[in-house]
C-alpha cells in the first residue's frame, strides 16, 4: 500500500474505513446515531445530485428521512425522484411535503412544490388495490409495493399498468390496466385457492368387472378416474368372487398417477408383518405396506420382499392357498456389509476451548505520518535532499477462550502489540545563506513507537483429522493505540544537536480481523499451531472524533544560535494494515 500515489492511497484508506465502520461496537445513544446517520445520508444525496444521480440520490434522502425526519430530506427526495422519472413517488411526496412542511416553508418552495404537484397530477394516477386475502405480495410494473391490505391507494404513472398479486397457496392474479392521468382507479383481486389433490387412475390389468376402493373406501366401477388428496393411499378392488392385491400409492398434487390392479377369482386373508414393525411390504413388487399387512390376496405363488435402510432385503416365495389364511412374522438381519472391526468414535469438536499465540508484526502500509507524506511528496520541499521511510516491524500476544458447536465456535480474543519505525529526512538550509535562515542545514532521525492492544469477538470455523485441523478465526471490535515521535537532529556543519520527544498521542478505532491457521494435534485436546494475522485499524474513525494523533508544535528548539522549526507532526492517517505471523497452542476439544 505504501508504494500506490498519495491519492489513490486516500481512496483505498476512505474504502476501507467504510467497510469497517458498520462492524463497529457501539454504545452512544440512538438519537445521536440518527443524527449522524442521517447527516452522512444528506451529504451522499447532495454528492449524487450534484452527478445526476437521481437514483442513489433518492435512496440517500430517503434513509436520511427514515432516520431523521426532515423537511430538507423529504423535499430532497420528492425532487429526486421528479428528476429521475418516478412520477408517482414524486407526487407522493411532495404531497407529504406540502402537509408537513408547507405551512412555515419559504413562498419559493412551496410554489415550486404546487406547481410540480398540478404538473404529476396530470402524469399519474391514484388506484386502489383491495385484496380478499390479507398478506398477499402486491407488485406494480414487476416493483413490490407492499402486502395486502395497503395502507391506501397508490400514486402511479398514468398509462398501462401491470398489477400482480401473489400468495402462497393461491393462484397468482395479474391485471393490465390502462389508467389514466388525474383518475381514480379501483383494482378487486379475488385469489383462488390452488389445488392440494393428484389424479388417479386405476384399472384392472385383464379388464375384469371390479369395484375400485381408495382407503377402504369404494370409488366405483374399474377403469376409475378421480382426484384424491396429495400423500399415501393405498389402492384395492372388490367383487363378488374376485381380490386384488392391495397396491400403497405416493399421491402428488397437481400430478397423475396410473394404477394396475390384477384380481383373481380365488384368495385368502394374508397378514404379513417384521418383527419390529420397520420395513416396507412387496408383493409382487407392488408396495403394499410399512411394518405390517393384512388384506386379501388371490391365490397362487407371489414374490414377499421386505427392505429396510442398513438392513439385508429378505425376499421368499409367497404360496397362498384357497380360503387358508397365512400369517408371517420376519425377522430383518443387519446388513452383511456393515463393518465388524473395532467402532470408531466420531470426534466432536463441542465445549469450552482456549489458547495463545505470539504474533510478529509488519505495517506494509506505514501510518500516513507527515514523514512518510513528505517523502511521497518529496519534490514539493526544494530543501529536502533524501529521505527513508522503511516498513515498520514489531510484535504482540494474543489469547482467546470461547465454546465450540462443531464446526463453529464463538470466542473472545484479547492481544497486546508494539510496533515502531525508524525514518530519516536530510535538509539543506531553508535559504540561500546557509548557517543564518530559522533552518539550517541538517539530518533529523525519526523513532515513531506504538503500543496498546484490543479486544474483539470472533467467529471460528473449524475442520479437522485425527492429526491435523485447519481453523479460521475472523470477528470485529475496538483498539486502542498510544505514539510516541521522538525526533534527534543533527547540524551538517557542526556536531550540534537537538533532541525532541513527544507526548503519547491516543487513538480509539474500530478493528477488523482474520486468522487462518493449521495445528499439529498433540492429542486430541492440544495442539500446536500457526497462522497469519491480518488486521485493521482507522484512527481517524468516529470513534476517534474523526480526529488523527497528532503531536502538538512545539516552539524553542534550535541548533546552537540558529532556530529549528518543531511543527505538528500527524502521526497516523490511513488504514494502518497489520499482517503476521502467529505461533501459538489451542487446547480444548
Amino acid at each position: 500500500m505504501a508504494l500506490l500515489p498519495p491519492r489513490v492511497r486516500r481512496r483505498v484508506s476512505a474504502a476501507v474505513t467504510a467497510l469497517l465502520l458498520p462492524s463497529a461496537v457501539l454504545t452512544t445513544s440512538t438519537s445521536f446515531a440518527q443524527g449522524s446517520d442521517a447527516k452522512a445520508s444528506l451529504a451522499d444525496a447532495d454528492k449524487a445530485v450534484k452527478s445526476k444521480d437521481w437514483a442513489t440520490a433518492a435512496r440517500s434522502f430517503d434513509a436520511a428521512n427514515k432516520a431523521d425526519p426532515s423537511s430538507a430530506a423529504l423535499e430532497g427526495l420528492a425532487n429526486a425522484y421528479y428528476q429521475g422519472g418516478q412520477l408517482g413517488e414524486a407526487f407522493t411526496a411532495y404531497a407529504e411535503w406540502l402537509e408537513k412542511y408547507g405551512a412555515k416553508a419559504p413562498a419559493a418552495k412551496k410554489k415550486t412544490a404546487e406547481a410540480r404537484i398540478k404538473e404529476l397530477g396530470a402524469k399519474t394516477s391514484e388506484v386502489t388495490i383491495l385484496v380478499n386475502e390479507p398478506g398477499a405480495q402486491i407488485a406494480v410494473d414487476d416493483k413490490p409495493v407492499g402486502a395486502s391490505p395497503l395502507l391506501g391507494p397508490l400514486r402511479v404513472a398514468a398509462g398501462p399498468r401491470r398489477i400482480r398479486v401473489t400468495k402462497d397457496g393461491f393462484l397468482p392474479f395479474e391485471q393490465a390496466p390502462n389508467l389514466g392521468g388525474n383518475t381514480a382507479t379501483s383494482v378487486q383481486v379475488t385469489l383462488t385457492p390452488a389445488s392440494t389433490k393428484g389424479k388417479l387412475v386405476v384399472r384392472e390389468k385383464t379388464g375384469k368387472s371390479i369395484r375400485v376402493t381408495v382407503d377402504g373406501v369404494d370409488m366405483g366401477d374399474a377403469p376409475w378416474t378421480g382426484e384424491v388428496e396429495a400423500g399415501q393411499h393405498e389402492i384395492g378392488a372388490r367383487a363378488a368372487g374376485l381380490v386384488a392385491t392391495p397396491q400403497r400409492v405416493d399421491v402428488e398434487r397437481g400430478k397423475t398417477h396410473d394404477v394396475e390392479l390384477v384380481a383373481s377369482a380365488n384368495s385368502a386373508s394374508v397378514k404379513i408383518g417384521t418383527s419390529d414393525a420397520k420395513g416396507l411390504i412387496y408383493i409382487d413388487d407392488k408396495l403394499v405396506g410399512e411394518g405390517s399387512f393384512i388384506g386379501d390376496v388371490p391365490a397362487g405363488t407371489h414374490k414377499l420382499k421386505i427392505t429396510r435402510e442398513g438392513y439385508d432385503p429378505f425376499e421368499e416365495e409367497l404360496v397362498v392357498k384357497e380360503r387358508e389364511p397365512l400369517a408371517r412374522t420376519v425377522t430383518l438381519k443387519l446388513s452383511s456389509t456393515i463393518s465388524t472391526g473395532p467402532v470408531q468414535e466420531v470426534e466432536r469438536l463441542e465445549g469450552v476451548y482456549g489458547g495463545f499465540g505470539f504474533i510478529g508484526l509488519l505495517t506494509p502500509g506505514g501510518t500516513g505520518n507527515s514523514i512518510e507524506n513528505q517523502c511521497e511528496s518529496k519534490g514539493d520541499y526544494d530543501a529536502l535532499v533524501s529521505c527513508d521511510a522503511p516498513g515498520g516491524l514489531g510484535g504482540g500476544l494474543g489469547g482467546f477462550v470461547g465454546y465450540h458447536w462443531d464446526p463453529v465456535g464463538i470466542e473472545l480474543y484479547l492481544a497486546g502489540h508494539y510496533d515502531q519505525r525508524t525514518m530519516n529526512n536530510d535538509w539543506n538550509a531553508a535559504n540561500t545563506d546557509p548557517g543564518l535562515g530559522p533552518d539550517p542545514a541538517r539530518l533529523e532521525e525519526f523513532n515513531l513507537r506504538r503500543l496498546g492492544g484490543m479486544a474483539v469477538a470472533r467467529v471460528r470455523l473449524t475442520w479437522q483429522s485425527s492429526k491435523i485441523r485447519l481453523g479460521v478465526a475472523g470477528g470485529a471490535g475496538v483498539s486502542y493505540r498510544t505514539m510516541y515521535l521522538e525526533r534527534l537532529t543533527t547540524a551538517k556543519d557542526s556536531p550540534l544537536r537537538d533532541a525532541y520527544v513527544s507526548d503519547g498521542q491516543g487513538y480509539v478505532s474500530p478493528v477488523v480481523t482474520i486468522e487462518p491457521s493449521v495445528m499439529y494435534r498433540l492429542k486430541p485436546g492440544v495442539a500446536v499451531s500457526l497462522g497469519l494475522q491480518v488486521f485493521f485499524e482507522t484512527p481517524s474513525s468516529f470513534l476517534n472524533g474523526r480526529e488523527t494523533p497528532r503531536t502538538q508544535q512545539e516552539p524553542g528548539h534550535s541548533l546552537g544560535l540558529r532556530g529549528l522549526t518543531t511543527p505538528s507532526y500527524e502521526l497516523a492517517s490511513n488504514v494502518q494494515v497489520f499482517v503476521g505471523p502467529v505461533l501459538g497452542m489451542m487446547f480444548g476439544p
